[in-house]
């Protein structure tokens, strides 16, 4: 895990129906990524928002993972450690050939930051 207790960290997690699940994620303010991404006004970077749904859906299925596609992939609304501390995570995978479908959202209780929609292989 690249990104797990630098950029966040598990709160906790809730499973669902097969493969789903909601994180309760901790942004972690400290981490280095802010001092090149904007100082003094951090900006959670979408590629490590991308990272951070990889890293769950590995949690989730308990398989190496890689991104083989991304379909879709939006940001809604700008992310800070600031205004989002903490945010959940909702992925679902379904199996699909050589890896899994899956669709991610990340938001908190006022707005949803990302949606994402791809294609994991297993690795």
């Amino acid at each position: 895990m690249l990104l797990e207790n630098r950029y966040f960290s598990v709160l906790s997690e809730k499973r669902g129906e097969g493969l789903s699940a909601v994180y309760r994620l901790a942004i972690l303010p400290e981490c280095n990524v802010y001092e090149g991404h904007f100082p003094g006004n951090p900006v959670c970077p979408g590629v490590c928002n991308i990272e951070t749904i990889k890293e769950c859906a590995i949690l989730l299925c308990g398989e190496q993972l890689r991104y083989s596609s991304i379909k879709q992939c939006r940001m809604t609304a700008l992310a800070t450690p600031s205004a989002c501390p903490e945010i959940e995570l909702q992925v679902s995978m379904t199996p699909c050939g050589k890896g899994y479908t899956v669709q991610a959202t990340i938001a908190d209780e006022n707005r949803t930051y990302m949606v994402l929609k791809g294609q994991f292989d297993k690795s």
